[in-house]
């Protein structure tokens, strides 16, 4: 596991404490997240009862677009057809999809391993075509840090939630009970004190 700059866990109860830090750690370690946190912060106290977890992120990975794995051209003189010449496989499969989605599988044809043809107006999508995302790596670890905090991490039974998420940072605030305005602010603490910790 790619050590964190900062990893606290604060609780009234220490056994409680520890236990939180080893099952983070795990569902981290579990998930391949380690890398995408750089500071976090937790608070637990099972008698008010509330979870908060906040942490500073470390996304680096920008969207894949066609333009970055294949040549995107006008297909054949006078046919209304986008030619796209692949120079990786890897998102093959994934571009087939999001073709198909967008413009019918009546209208994309395979040639070939690398070459695809999708029947559309060139001067129309050309352009628009060529920044098509085709997966984004960013967006797939926020899905799977979100699925790891609501799931794995808070507490079972803490239904009461609240969240943010941006690229930079995610805070959970999580209770049984309805939040109290103090919990969500001792979250925006938190966060400020990780920030305020990476600007030393």
């Amino acid at each position: 596991m790619e050590q964190l700059e900062t990893f606290i866990v604060e609780s009234p109860d220490a056994v409680g404490a520890k236990t939180t830090k080893i099952l983070i750690k795990d569902v981290l370690a579990d998930l391949t997240l380690n890398r995408v946190i750089g500071r976090m912060k937790v608070y637990v106290d099972p008698v008010q009862p509330v979870f908060i977890f906040t942490a500073l992120l470390r996304l680096t990975t920008p969207a894949i677009r066609l333009k970055d794995f294949a040549k995107v051209d006008m297909g054949a003189l006078g046919k209304d057809e986008v030619k796209i010449e692949l120079q990786r496989e890897a998102f093959t499969v994934k571009l087939l999809n999001k073709l198909w989605e967008k413009y019918g599988k009546e209208n994309i044809e395979q040639r070939d391993k690398k070459i695809i043809i999708v029947k559309v107006d060139p001067i129309k999508e050309l352009d628009a075509m060529k920044e098509f995302v085709i997966d984004e790596p960013r967006q797939e670890v926020l899905d799977r840090l979100i699925d790891a905090i609501a799931l794995r991490i808070i507490p079972e039974g803490f239904r009461v939630r609240k969240h943010e998420l941006t690229a930079s940072h995610v805070m959970f605030v999580a209770s049984e009970d309805t939040l109290k305005p103090e919990w969500i602010q001792r979250g925006k603490d938190m966060l400020e004190s990780l920030r305020s910790e990476e600007n030393v």
